[in-house]
């Protein structure tokens, strides 16, 4: 069990002892807190990582744009949520890295074609695998998978229109803020169906029991 669980499970009981709740009212209190703990330690890491390697900007992006997936594609989790948090971190500094060096050496033209290749493939990852199931997510229930699998589609017309809006903008504007968000967006996508393939998720297991080191 990992520290933040451990948090959660600490302050559901002792507001749940306070307020009187029962054991299923404690139970949802406690994946409440989990969730907004796990989600502000996130957050807090993600941007100071951000100012302090100067791409706060596209590690951001990255990182909201991966898990905003991954909520509904599912896939690979870490055995505990803070490797979770370090493996999101470590692979999204990367991925804003690769951005940097993109945006300033390469064409958006070029990238836009990528791009491309990259969303319609992910259409039909979503159609054909998603949502992944995992040890903490068994999504059974075919009727939860359907409702996931629309929202995953909805998400991905959302960022199909907003490139395209911002490679519009790019065009008129030829602002190089505009070009990191696009890239952005595309690496924050190939984040997240990276980690739907096998050997993606093999990659963030390997990652996750390096942590076994320390």
């Amino acid at each position: 069990m990992g520290v933040i669980d451990k948090i959660a499970i600490d302050l559901s009981t002792k507001l749940g002892d306070k307020l009187q709740k029962s054991i299923e009212e404690k139970a949802v209190l406690r994946y409440g807190l989990f969730i907004l703990i796990h989600t502000l330690i996130a957050i807090i890491l993600t941007i100071l990582t951000g100012i302090l390697t100067g791409m706060t900007l596209e590690i951001i992006i990255i990182s909201i744009t991966g898990a905003w997936f991954k909520r509904y594609t599912g896939g690979v989790h870490a055995t505990t949520p803070e490797r979770c948090l370090a493996i999101g971190l470590i692979l999204s500094l990367i991925l804003s890295m690769l951005c940097r060096y993109l945006v300033d050496s390469v064409n958006l033209n070029y990238i836009m074609l990528v791009g491309v290749f990259i969303i319609i493939n992910f259409y039909y990852v979503i159609n054909k695998k998603c949502p992944i199931p995992s040890k903490n997510k068994p999504l059974k229930k075919e009727s939860t998978r359907k409702k996931l699998r629309k929202k995953a589609v909805i998400l991905i017309n959302s960022y199909t229109v907003l490139v395209i809006s911002l490679y519009i903008m790019y065009i008129l504007t030829n602002l190089n803020v505009i070009k990191t968000i696009i890239v952005s967006c595309i690496l924050g996508i190939v984040l997240q169906i990276t980690a739907l393939t096998e050997k993606g998720s093999s990659f963030i297991s390997l990652l996750d029991r390096s942590f076994n080191i320390f």
